[in-house]
This record gives C-alpha cells, sequence and structure tokens, in this order.
C-alpha cells in the first residue's frame, strides 16, 4: 500500500473513531449492550486499534436491545452523525444499520447503483436468536438468505461480481421477480423473517447480515452475556467477555497476521469525501 493510500486509511480511520465513540456514548446513556465484533474485535486483541489495511468498523447488538438503540438514536444522535437503517431510508436494503459521519461520502461498490445515502461509516449488526432445531436452522437460514437477496435485487445492489456467471443468473431472476413486489413488502417480510425466534432463549444467535454467512455467523449466546472494555486508539470500547472463544472461532490463531498477499479491505470505496473532516 502506498503512501496516499496509507493516508486515506488514517482519515477514514479516524472518522470511523468518531462514529464509534459516538454509538459508545448513545449506548452508555440509554443503558445498552453492545460489543466489537469481527475485524474491530480481531483489531482490538492484535492491534490494540485497527487492523492496519481495514476499512470499517463492526458493532452488534443483541435484538432485545436494538429496537430500543434505534429509538434512542431518534432523540440522542449528536448532529454530526446519521441513522440509517432499511426503515427510514427507503434506498437502503441491508438488515443492519449504520452511523454515518454527516458531510462526507463512502460509496462501496456493490451500491454504486443504489439511491440510500452514502456516508463514512459503521456497522452495527442485530445479533438474533437462531434454533436450535437443524431442520427448523436450515429453513431460517434458506428464507433469510432468499429475502436478502430479494431486497438488494429490488433495491438496485449489485450481487454479481465480474465473471461470476451463476451469480449474474440468479441475480437477474432476482431482478425479474422484485417487479412484483413492492419494497415495503420484502423490507417486512424480510424483518419478520429475521426476528422469528426473538422470543425464544435458543444457545446460539447469529448475524444474519454478516459478511460470512448464516452458518459461520452462528455463535453461542453465552460468549455475550457481559462485555468487558478494550482499549482501542486511545479510547475503549466494550467487547464480549469471551472474546478468546469468539476469536478462536472466527479467525483460528487470531494473533498471526495474515501474509501480506491477503492483506485487502472488503469494501471497496469507488467514491470518496471525507468533507470537513480532510484535515
Amino acid at each position: 500500500m502506498g503512501t496516499d493510500a496509507n493516508s486515506i486509511t488514517e482519515k477514514l480511520h479516524s472518522c470511523q473513531l468518531l462514529l464509534a465513540a459516538e454509538l459508545k456514548r448513545i449506548c452508555e446513556k440509554n443503558n445498552i449492550k453492545y460489543f466489537m465484533i469481527a475485524g474491530t474485535l480481531l483489531g482490538a486483541v492484535r492491534h490494540k486499534g485497527f487492523i492496519p489495511w481495514d476499512d470499517d468498523m463492526d458493532f452488534a447488538i443483541m435484538r432485545k436491545d436494538y429496537g430500543k438503540f434505534i429509538s434512542a438514536c431518534k432523540t440522542d444522535l449528536g448532529d454530526d452523525f446519521i441513522l440509517q437503517d432499511m426503515f427510514c431510508d427507503e434506498h437502503y436494503a441491508l438488515p443492519v444499520a449504520k452511523l454515518l459521519l454527516k458531510g462526507t461520502v463512502f460509496t462501496e461498490r456493490n451500491a454504486s447503483k443504489n439511491k440510500s445515502q452514502k456516508g463514512i461509516f459503521i456497522d452495527i449488526f442485530p445479533y438474533d436468536s437462531i434454533p436450535d432445531d437443524e431442520k427448523l436452522r436450515n429453513k431460517h437460514n434458506k428464507s433469510t438468505y432468499f429475502l436478502k437477496r430479494l431486497f438488494l435485487a429490488k433495491q438496485g445492489y449489485k450481487i454479481a461480481e465480474k465473471g461470476q456467471l451463476v451469480k449474474k443468473v440468479v441475480y437477474t431472476f432476482l431482478k425479474f421477480i422484485s417487479l412484483f413486489v413492492s419494497k415495503k413488502h420484502i423490507r417486512n417480510r424480510l424483518d419478520k423473517e429475521l426476528r422469528r425466534f426473538e422470543n425464544d432463549n435458543t444457545r446460539k444467535v447469529a448475524a444474519i447480515g454478516g459478511a460470512y454467512q448464516y452458518n459461520k455467523e452462528s455463535v453461542e449466546r453465552k460468549w455475550f452475556d457481559e462485555t468487558v472494555e478494550l482499549p482501542f486508539e486511545g479510547i475503549t470500547l466494550a467487547a464480549p467477555k469471551d472474546y478468546i472463544e469468539y476469536l478462536t472461532y472466527f479467525y483460528g490463531d487470531y494473533m498471526t497476521p495474515p501474509p501480506e498477499n491477503k492483506r485487502y479491505n472488503r469494501h471497496g470505496a469507488v467514491e470518496l469525501d471525507f468533507g470537513k473532516y480532510d484535515l
């Protein structure tokens, strides 16, 4: 990565840290349990902050507190921030919330033709209960997968990359189906299906909108019963108390960085504007 790229990544991290601090403030003010997950948690443990080549931050909130968080943002969110989810932005199609930094632009490659608001962001995933019964779990996996993809197609997100012929055929088929169903109907069906088991105290929960898909994203509920504070770039952020089990499950030998040829970011920004934060 060249010097210019390093400079851009550092500025991106500075903006994301502002968003993370606001998330922490909102959650602590309203007694909402949140926690770092995925590469953000890995970075906290291995680097005491960002993974140097990473370009995002991931957090999670249990579904029972997720609605409380959304409501709290409507009244307590600072003026420099915007909450985005599939209910408050009619063009947005992801089953996760984002905190956006007002006055910035971060357009991901797969959303370049989508009309939702774009900005430098952090992701906040709801952790949903998933059934203990394997047959029910497989059915839930298939139904949520189909509805997620149908909603993405309806909203103009890019699902297939160049050369992915099978995905392109599937996307074309979903796009055709979506012509006969309203955005509101798909959104509400998806939301209902995500929360189907929310009143069940199941053994596992999942970030169903996560990058690793349903089965890999399914983790032990008990890992998140308590949180601890970990240092992150000069502040502290909440982590699941059993973060060692979580990181071992996802990454194996998580303290050993990958080889340089496998150090890349995932989001592939095609448009980036730091606005007043371009310092």
